[in-house]
Protein backbone atom coordinates (compact mmCIF):
# COMPACT_ATOMS: atom_id res chain seq x y z
CA UNK A 1 0.00 0.00 0.00
CA UNK A 2 1.27 3.47 -0.91
CA UNK A 3 2.23 5.74 1.95
CA UNK A 4 -0.07 8.66 2.79
CA UNK A 5 2.02 11.79 2.36
CA UNK A 6 2.27 14.53 4.96
CA UNK A 7 1.81 17.97 3.39
CA UNK A 8 2.56 21.43 4.74
CA UNK A 9 1.06 24.68 3.45
CA UNK A 10 3.35 27.71 3.59
CA UNK A 11 1.38 30.96 3.28
CA UNK A 12 -2.33 31.28 4.06
CA UNK A 13 -3.42 34.13 1.85
CA UNK A 14 -6.40 33.68 -0.44
CA UNK A 15 -4.76 30.94 -2.53
CA UNK A 16 -3.20 29.31 0.51
CA UNK A 17 -6.62 28.98 2.13
CA UNK A 18 -7.93 27.33 -1.03
CA UNK A 19 -5.14 24.76 -0.93
CA UNK A 20 -5.62 24.27 2.81
CA UNK A 21 -9.29 23.34 2.31
CA UNK A 22 -8.52 21.08 -0.64
CA UNK A 23 -5.82 19.26 1.33
CA UNK A 24 -8.48 18.17 3.80
CA UNK A 25 -10.13 16.12 1.03
CA UNK A 26 -7.08 14.52 -0.57
CA UNK A 27 -7.27 10.72 -0.67
CA UNK A 28 -3.51 10.10 -0.68
CA UNK A 29 -2.26 13.17 1.18
CA UNK A 30 -2.68 14.43 4.73
CA UNK A 31 -2.63 18.08 5.79
CA UNK A 32 0.14 17.86 8.35
CA UNK A 33 1.20 21.45 9.05
CA UNK A 34 0.83 25.10 8.07
CA UNK A 35 2.94 28.21 8.43
CA UNK A 36 1.91 31.85 8.19
CA UNK A 37 3.08 35.07 9.83
CA UNK A 38 -0.53 35.99 10.60
CA UNK A 39 -1.79 34.63 13.93
CA UNK A 40 -5.32 35.03 12.60
CA UNK A 41 -4.57 32.68 9.71
CA UNK A 42 -2.76 30.23 11.99
CA UNK A 43 -5.77 30.16 14.33
CA UNK A 44 -8.05 29.49 11.34
CA UNK A 45 -5.93 26.44 10.52
CA UNK A 46 -6.18 25.28 14.14
CA UNK A 47 -9.97 25.56 14.01
CA UNK A 48 -9.90 23.41 10.87
CA UNK A 49 -8.07 20.71 12.77
CA UNK A 50 -4.43 21.33 11.85
CA UNK A 51 -2.26 20.41 14.84
CA UNK A 52 1.17 21.51 13.66
CA UNK A 53 1.15 25.28 13.11
CA UNK A 54 4.03 27.74 12.80
CA UNK A 55 4.56 31.45 12.32
CA UNK A 56 7.99 30.77 10.76
CA UNK A 57 8.07 28.36 7.81
CA UNK A 58 11.71 27.45 8.52
CA UNK A 59 10.50 25.73 11.70
CA UNK A 60 7.93 23.82 9.63
CA UNK A 61 10.69 22.61 7.27
CA UNK A 62 12.63 21.08 10.19
CA UNK A 63 9.94 18.44 10.75
CA UNK A 64 11.34 15.11 9.50
CA UNK A 65 7.80 13.71 9.24
CA UNK A 66 6.87 16.27 6.57
CA UNK A 67 7.11 14.98 2.98
CA UNK A 68 6.20 17.97 0.81
CA UNK A 69 5.21 21.61 0.95
CA UNK A 70 2.70 23.77 -0.89
CA UNK A 71 4.18 27.27 -1.19
CA UNK A 72 1.71 30.13 -1.73
CA UNK A 73 3.78 33.11 -0.65
CA UNK A 74 4.11 36.49 -2.42
CA UNK A 75 6.33 36.48 -5.51
CA UNK A 76 9.34 38.01 -3.76
CA UNK A 77 9.48 35.11 -1.29
CA UNK A 78 9.31 32.28 -3.85
CA UNK A 79 13.07 32.18 -4.39
CA UNK A 80 14.05 31.92 -0.73
CA UNK A 81 11.24 29.56 0.30
CA UNK A 82 11.68 27.15 -2.62
CA UNK A 83 15.44 26.89 -2.11
CA UNK A 84 15.10 26.36 1.65
CA UNK A 85 12.45 23.70 1.07
CA UNK A 86 14.71 21.95 -1.47
CA UNK A 87 17.65 22.08 0.93
CA UNK A 88 15.41 20.57 3.61
CA UNK A 89 14.67 17.66 1.25
CA UNK A 90 10.99 18.49 0.79
CA UNK A 91 9.18 18.08 -2.53
CA UNK A 92 7.57 21.34 -3.60
CA UNK A 93 4.30 22.54 -5.11
CA UNK A 94 4.91 26.23 -5.87
CA UNK A 95 2.23 28.63 -7.02
CA UNK A 96 3.06 30.41 -10.26
CA UNK A 97 5.06 32.33 -11.24
CA UNK A 98 8.20 30.33 -10.52
CA UNK A 99 9.97 33.54 -9.48
CA UNK A 100 10.16 37.28 -10.16
CA UNK A 101 12.68 36.88 -12.96
CA UNK A 102 14.76 34.42 -14.96
CA UNK A 103 17.79 34.62 -12.66
CA UNK A 104 15.80 33.66 -9.57
CA UNK A 105 14.04 30.94 -11.52
CA UNK A 106 17.33 29.42 -12.65
CA UNK A 107 18.58 29.30 -9.06
CA UNK A 108 15.40 27.58 -7.88
CA UNK A 109 15.58 24.94 -10.62
CA UNK A 110 19.30 24.38 -9.91
CA UNK A 111 18.63 23.89 -6.19
CA UNK A 112 15.82 21.43 -6.90
CA UNK A 113 18.13 19.39 -9.12
CA UNK A 114 21.03 19.55 -6.65
CA UNK A 115 18.91 18.35 -3.74
CA UNK A 116 17.05 15.66 -5.66
CA UNK A 117 13.53 16.87 -4.88
CA UNK A 118 10.51 17.29 -7.14
CA UNK A 119 8.99 20.65 -8.11
CA UNK A 120 5.58 21.36 -9.63
CA UNK A 121 4.19 24.76 -10.59
CA UNK A 122 0.60 25.70 -9.73
CA UNK A 123 -1.01 26.40 -13.10
CA UNK A 124 -4.63 25.44 -12.49
CA UNK A 125 -5.67 25.97 -16.14
CA UNK A 126 -3.69 22.86 -17.01
CA UNK A 127 -6.19 20.88 -14.91
CA UNK A 128 -9.35 22.32 -16.42
CA UNK A 129 -11.02 19.31 -18.13
CA UNK A 130 -12.03 21.39 -21.18
CA UNK A 131 -8.51 22.75 -21.71
CA UNK A 132 -6.99 19.30 -21.25
CA UNK A 133 -9.34 17.92 -23.89
CA UNK A 134 -8.25 20.69 -26.28
CA UNK A 135 -4.63 19.65 -25.81
CA UNK A 136 -5.55 16.09 -26.76
CA UNK A 137 -7.49 17.26 -29.82
CA UNK A 138 -4.60 19.44 -31.02
CA UNK A 139 -2.18 16.53 -30.87
CA UNK A 140 -4.53 14.07 -32.55
CA UNK A 141 -5.05 16.48 -35.48
CA UNK A 142 -8.68 17.44 -34.90
CA UNK A 143 -8.02 21.08 -35.85
CA UNK A 144 -5.73 20.24 -38.77
CA UNK A 145 -2.81 22.64 -38.79
CA UNK A 146 -3.54 25.36 -36.23
CA UNK A 147 -2.81 28.78 -37.73
CA UNK A 148 -4.16 31.35 -35.28
CA UNK A 149 -4.93 31.24 -31.56
CA UNK A 150 -6.41 34.09 -29.54
CA UNK A 151 -6.47 33.96 -25.73
CA UNK A 152 -7.86 36.40 -23.17
CA UNK A 153 -7.61 36.65 -19.38
CA UNK A 154 -8.99 39.95 -18.08
CA UNK A 155 -10.21 40.79 -14.59
CA UNK A 156 -9.59 43.05 -11.63
CA UNK A 157 -6.27 41.48 -10.68
CA UNK A 158 -5.00 42.55 -7.26
CA UNK A 159 -7.92 44.97 -6.90
CA UNK A 160 -10.40 42.14 -6.34
CA UNK A 161 -11.82 41.47 -2.88
CA UNK A 162 -9.64 39.08 -0.90
CA UNK A 163 -11.82 38.71 2.18
CA UNK A 164 -13.79 35.59 3.02
CA UNK A 165 -17.00 37.58 3.19
CA UNK A 166 -16.46 39.39 -0.09
CA UNK A 167 -16.41 42.76 1.66
CA UNK A 168 -13.75 45.45 1.23
CA UNK A 169 -10.24 44.57 2.37
CA UNK A 170 -6.88 46.27 1.83
CA UNK A 171 -4.83 45.09 -1.13
CA UNK A 172 -1.37 43.88 0.04
CA UNK A 173 1.14 46.62 -0.79
CA UNK A 174 3.66 44.22 -2.37
CA UNK A 175 1.32 43.86 -5.35
CA UNK A 176 2.24 47.39 -6.47
CA UNK A 177 5.99 47.30 -5.82
CA UNK A 178 7.77 46.30 -9.02
CA UNK A 179 10.81 45.12 -7.09
CA UNK A 180 8.69 42.78 -4.97
CA UNK A 181 6.18 41.48 -7.50
CA UNK A 182 8.44 41.28 -10.56
CA UNK A 183 5.81 42.33 -13.10
CA UNK A 184 2.24 43.41 -13.62
CA UNK A 185 -0.68 41.85 -15.49
CA UNK A 186 1.61 40.10 -17.97
CA UNK A 187 3.48 38.16 -15.27
CA UNK A 188 0.37 37.63 -13.13
CA UNK A 189 -2.23 36.60 -15.72
CA UNK A 190 -0.16 36.19 -18.86
CA UNK A 191 1.96 33.44 -17.33
CA UNK A 192 -1.14 31.22 -17.19
CA UNK A 193 -1.84 31.62 -20.90
CA UNK A 194 1.80 31.43 -21.96
CA UNK A 195 2.21 28.17 -20.04
CA UNK A 196 -0.98 26.77 -21.56
CA UNK A 197 0.00 27.71 -25.11
CA UNK A 198 3.52 26.32 -24.68
CA UNK A 199 1.96 23.06 -23.51
CA UNK A 200 -0.22 23.06 -26.61
CA UNK A 201 2.28 24.13 -29.27
CA UNK A 202 5.86 23.80 -28.01
CA UNK A 203 8.72 26.25 -28.48
CA UNK A 204 8.25 30.00 -28.85
CA UNK A 205 10.78 31.58 -31.23
CA UNK A 206 9.68 35.21 -31.16
CA UNK A 207 7.62 37.54 -28.98
CA UNK A 208 6.21 41.02 -29.55
CA UNK A 209 4.30 42.89 -26.88
CA UNK A 210 2.36 46.04 -26.15
CA UNK A 211 1.90 47.19 -22.55
CA UNK A 212 -0.63 49.63 -21.17
CA UNK A 213 -0.64 51.74 -18.01
CA UNK A 214 -4.13 53.20 -17.72
CA UNK A 215 -3.81 53.50 -13.93
CA UNK A 216 -0.41 55.22 -14.22
CA UNK A 217 1.27 52.62 -12.03
CA UNK A 218 4.86 51.43 -12.29
CA UNK A 219 3.45 48.05 -13.36
CA UNK A 220 1.53 47.34 -16.55
CA UNK A 221 -2.20 46.84 -16.08
CA UNK A 222 -2.78 45.84 -19.71
CA UNK A 223 -0.73 43.62 -22.02
CA UNK A 224 -1.08 42.17 -25.51
CA UNK A 225 1.57 39.72 -26.70
CA UNK A 226 2.04 37.97 -30.02
CA UNK A 227 3.84 34.64 -29.75
CA UNK A 228 5.38 32.90 -32.76
CA UNK A 229 5.71 29.16 -32.24
CA UNK A 230 8.43 27.24 -34.07
CA UNK A 231 6.15 24.44 -35.27
CA UNK A 232 2.80 26.03 -34.59
CA UNK A 233 0.60 29.08 -34.90
CA UNK A 234 0.76 32.76 -34.22
CA UNK A 235 -0.97 33.28 -30.88
CA UNK A 236 -2.13 36.37 -29.04
CA UNK A 237 -2.16 36.69 -25.26
CA UNK A 238 -4.41 39.50 -24.02
CA UNK A 239 -4.50 40.22 -20.29
CA UNK A 240 -5.58 43.04 -18.00
CA UNK A 241 -6.20 44.18 -14.44
CA UNK A 242 -8.71 46.85 -15.45
CA UNK A 243 -12.14 45.17 -15.43
CA UNK A 244 -14.47 44.27 -12.57
CA UNK A 245 -15.86 41.49 -14.80
CA UNK A 246 -13.62 38.47 -15.32
CA UNK A 247 -13.26 37.18 -18.89
CA UNK A 248 -11.33 34.10 -19.93
CA UNK A 249 -11.46 32.61 -23.42
CA UNK A 250 -9.48 30.75 -26.06
CA UNK A 251 -10.19 30.77 -29.80
CA UNK A 252 -8.40 28.21 -31.99
CA UNK A 253 -8.46 28.43 -35.78
CA UNK A 254 -7.10 25.51 -37.80
CA UNK A 255 -7.20 24.27 -41.37
CA UNK A 256 -9.79 21.63 -40.45
CA UNK A 257 -11.76 22.99 -37.47
CA UNK A 258 -12.22 26.13 -35.37
CA UNK A 259 -13.21 26.35 -31.70
CA UNK A 260 -14.17 29.17 -29.35
CA UNK A 261 -14.31 28.37 -25.62
CA UNK A 262 -15.46 30.88 -23.02
CA UNK A 263 -14.22 29.77 -19.60
CA UNK A 264 -15.51 32.86 -17.80
CA UNK A 265 -18.04 34.26 -17.20
CA UNK A 266 -19.86 31.00 -16.49
CA UNK A 267 -23.46 30.49 -17.51
CA UNK A 268 -26.09 31.66 -15.01
CA UNK A 269 -27.21 28.07 -14.36
CA UNK A 270 -23.66 26.88 -13.66
CA UNK A 271 -23.00 29.81 -11.32
CA UNK A 272 -26.21 29.18 -9.34
CA UNK A 273 -25.51 25.45 -9.05
CA UNK A 274 -21.94 26.05 -7.89
CA UNK A 275 -23.15 28.54 -5.26
CA UNK A 276 -25.82 26.14 -4.02
CA UNK A 277 -23.27 23.33 -3.63
CA UNK A 278 -20.93 25.68 -1.77
CA UNK A 279 -23.68 26.78 0.62
CA UNK A 280 -24.69 23.15 1.19
CA UNK A 281 -21.12 22.30 2.15
CA UNK A 282 -20.66 19.97 -0.82
CA UNK A 283 -17.03 19.49 -1.84
CA UNK A 284 -16.19 20.31 -5.45
CA UNK A 285 -13.23 18.81 -7.29
CA UNK A 286 -12.17 21.94 -9.14
CA UNK A 287 -8.85 22.38 -11.01
CA UNK A 288 -7.14 23.58 -7.79
CA UNK A 289 -8.04 20.29 -6.12
CA UNK A 290 -7.17 18.19 -9.18
CA UNK A 291 -3.66 19.66 -9.45
CA UNK A 292 -2.89 18.81 -5.81
CA UNK A 293 -4.30 15.31 -6.21
CA UNK A 294 -2.05 14.81 -9.24
CA UNK A 295 0.99 16.23 -7.39
CA UNK A 296 0.55 13.77 -4.52
CA UNK A 297 0.02 10.89 -6.94
CA UNK A 298 3.28 11.73 -8.74
CA UNK A 299 5.20 11.80 -5.46
CA UNK A 300 3.83 8.43 -4.43
CA UNK A 301 4.79 6.90 -7.78
CA UNK A 302 8.17 8.69 -7.77
CA UNK A 303 7.32 10.35 -11.10
CA UNK A 304 8.21 13.93 -12.11
CA UNK A 305 5.12 16.17 -11.97
CA UNK A 306 4.10 18.72 -14.59
CA UNK A 307 4.04 21.68 -15.03
CA UNK A 308 7.67 21.36 -14.01
CA UNK A 309 10.17 23.92 -12.76
CA UNK A 310 11.76 23.89 -16.22
CA UNK A 311 8.41 24.81 -17.77
CA UNK A 312 7.99 27.64 -15.28
CA UNK A 313 11.48 28.85 -16.16
CA UNK A 314 10.58 28.76 -19.86
CA UNK A 315 7.52 30.92 -19.09
CA UNK A 316 9.75 33.46 -17.35
CA UNK A 317 12.10 33.57 -20.33
CA UNK A 318 9.20 34.27 -22.70
CA UNK A 319 7.85 36.97 -20.38
CA UNK A 320 11.33 38.50 -20.05
CA UNK A 321 11.55 38.65 -23.84
CA UNK A 322 8.09 40.22 -23.98
CA UNK A 323 9.19 42.95 -21.56
CA UNK A 324 12.36 43.48 -23.60
CA UNK A 325 10.48 43.73 -26.91
CA UNK A 326 7.62 45.83 -25.63
CA UNK A 327 6.02 49.02 -26.84
CA UNK A 328 3.73 51.20 -24.75
CA UNK A 329 0.08 51.31 -25.70
CA UNK A 330 -1.37 54.78 -26.20
CA UNK A 331 -4.46 54.29 -24.03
Amino acid sequence: MLKTLNLGVIGLGQQGKTHLRNCLHLRRGRLWSVADVSKRNVNLAKRMGVKNVYTNYEDLLKDARLDAVIVTLPNYLHHEAAIKAAEAGKDIFLEKPLARNVEEGEEIVASVRKNGVKLMLGYDMRFNPVLRRIQEEIHCGFFGKVQIVDTTNVGSGPFMSRSESGGPTPVPSWWFDKELVGGGALLDLGSHLINLLSWYFGKVIDVKSYLGYIYNMELEDTAICILHFKDGPLATVKVGWFSKHNTQSIHICGTAENLLVRLSPSSTTATIWKDLKRKAGMFQQDPFYLELEYFVECLQKDEPPNPSGEEGLNDLRIISLAYKNMQKLAL
